[in-house]
């Protein structure tokens, strides 16, 4: 998607991004509750649990990616006429819109996606997977209020 998508494309477009954020939420919501089982439990991880654990960061950051670069993104070129905003201010538009009620929280959640996308330090693991698994269910919870806004505002449901 680019900033010139056509006016006509707007709701097959929209729907797009909610299967996208649909299935993406799906896949991050089995790999948590696989964790789920064992991540406050342990203080260190046997390989197979550090795979779950590894593909729920991964969910993660792929739903945050999507979120924030699709959706977010595909609304404020809906909304406000093609303009594409950096992504500080496309937080602000998603806390305008009632999508994120704290753009703290939103940011830290943005920042442990940062640091799964490019952390090579392997010594504070354990406390980055829990606050990840943390901050899980309120991720989840801005996917629901962006879908239901995709779909009430453009989609027509």
């Amino acid at each position: 998607m680019g900033k010139n998508i056509e006016k006509g494309k707007f709701k097959e477009y929209a729907k797009e991004i909610v299967d996208m954020l649909e299935r993406a939420k799906s896949r991050l919501i089995f790999s948590y509750n696989k964790v789920a089982d064992f991540i406050n439990s342990e203080t260190d991880f046997d390989d197979d649990q550090l795979e779950i654990i590894e593909s729920m960061c991964s969910r993660f950051a792929r739903l945050n990616d999507i979120l924030l670069q699709k959706a977010f993104r595909f609304l404020d070129i809906y909304e406000l006429n093609g303009y594409d905003f950096s992504v500080p201010h496309r937080i602000n538009m998603a806390m305008k819109r009632k999508l994120v009620v704290d753009d703290l929280e939103f940011k830290y959640i943005r920042e442990l996606r940062n640091e799964i996308a490019h952390n090579y330090a392997t010594d504070y693991y354990i406390e980055l997977f829990k606050e990840i698994y943390k901050y899980t269910p309120k991720l989840l919870e801005i996917v629901d209020k962006t879908k239901q806004y995709i779909r009430k505002k453009i989609i027509g449901e």
